[in-house]
């Protein structure tokens, strides 16, 4: 035998489901960690860059981290563009006053335009240099996880480690300085470093051949920046979007559509009520029903003596024996047991009984007594009152 849950236990069960995924989202996705935000110069987790200063700073170059870039030549390292129009403005004087720029955030206002179809895929990350650029002449290969390719435009660039009609890194002049781009961070981290020749390119693009000092222009705190929501989602999601805001109208202009007028419903075939009362009996006959025949006669009789007398319409047969007797005068014994007696057991007894009841019909319910009548007051004479047809 199985127990019923309380409805409270209900209530509350989506409740605790809902707690229970959002805690479970929370153990997943995990919280804050000591290794710090991603690409932070000072964070030690895989997705970090404090193997990167720590390397730098090995080789005697003196990296700053900082928000802007000092006035002078020098190399400045931007992973992540949250600059705004004032401090980009600055960052590109500063470039073409003679500064070299590495960016590595792809949707930087620096970067060139990305060659999308050329994208690097998760498994095969390793490229080739394939390029006649000085600077890197002691590396051959670079690992890019997560990285894209540049277009390579204009005669003043120079594009490396080619993958399809692009470039991972793009070099070009602007004006007195040098912007080099690359596909993404993802070769500067902690967990890539070691990969391949990354450790040789970082150390050949931020501290060979300059002054020995180094700008690492600090990542943004998540939410930094001044670009809005519709600039930050991309024009494939706000297309996909229009897309399905079209098939859903198209679909409800469907559904809402009127081809002619409503068809009507078949009603169902209307009896009369004498057929139906004849075809009821005739059941009640053919099934040898007698006591239920009976039961419906004495109901009916029950029903009508009630309302007629002002009683409740489920009062027992009892009370509206004892109420059609003070109106008749005559005593409640008979009435009583003609309404809740026993089953006939022919049908020369369901033929009585039926006329015993219609007889009792005529009698409390004759319009000439009046059902003010109080026979406690008026004592009934023996015979019984002429009936008025």
């Amino acid at each position: 035998m199985s127990r019923q849950v309380p409805r409270s236990v209900r209530r509350a069960a989506p409740l605790a489901l809902l707690t229970a995924a959002v805690l479970a989202a929370v153990l997943i996705a995990g919280g804050p960690t000591r290794d710090g935000p991603p690409l932070d110069p000072a964070g030690t987790g895989p997705d970090g860059t404090k193997a990167l200063v720590d390397v730098l700073e090995i080789l005697g170059t003196d990296v700053r981290i900082t928000d802007t870039v000092d006035a002078g030549h020098g190399v400045a390292l931007l992973l992540v563009d949250a600059l705004g129009d004032e401090a980009f403005a600055d960052l590109r004087e500063w470039v073409r006053a003679g500064g070299t720029l590495v960016v590595a955030d792809p949707g930087s206002r620096f970067a060139p335009d990305i060659a999308g179809a050329a994208a690097i895929g998760p498994l095969e990350t390793s490229l080739p240099r394939e390029c006649a650029l000085a600077a890197l002449a002691d590396v051959q290969r670079v690992t890019a996880p997560r990285g894209v390719v540049y277009e390579q435009a204009g005669a003043d660039t120079v594009g490396c480690f080619p993958r399809g009609a692009g470039h991972w890194l793009v070099a070009r002049q602007e004006q007195a300085g040098t912007v080099v781009a690359l596909g993404g961070p993802g070769a500067l981290t902690n967990a890539a470093l070691r990969e391949a020749d990354n450790a040789l390119l970082a150390v050949a693009l931020l501290a060979a051949d300059h002054d020995g000092s180094l700008t690492f222009l600090r990542p943004g705190a998540p939410g930094e920046g001044e670009a809005s929501l519709r600039e930050l989602i991309p024009d494939e999601v706000v297309l996909a979007l229009v897309q399905l805001a079209i098939a859903f109208g198209v679909v409800v202009a469907w559904r809402s559509r009127r081809l002619g007028a409503p068809v009507r419903e078949a009603q169902p075939v209307q009896v009369a009520g004498s057929e139906l009362v004849t075809a009821v009996g005739h059941l009640l006959q053919r099934t040898g029903a007698r006591g239920q025949a009976a039961r419906l006669l004495r109901e009916d009789l029950r029903r009508q003596l009630a309302e007629r007398l002002g009683l409740p319409a489920d009062s027992s047969p009892d009370v509206v024996a004892a109420a059609a007797a003070r109106r008749t005068g005559r005593p409640s014994d008979a009435l009583t047991s003609l309404l809740s007696g026993g089953d006939p057991a022919a049908d020369g007894e369901l033929v009585a009984l039926s006329a015993d009841l219609e007889r009792a019909r005529h009698a409390a319910l004759d319009p000439n007594l009046d059902p003010t009548f109080d026979p406690t007051r008026h004592p009934m004479p023996d015979k019984e009152p002429t009936r008025v047809h």
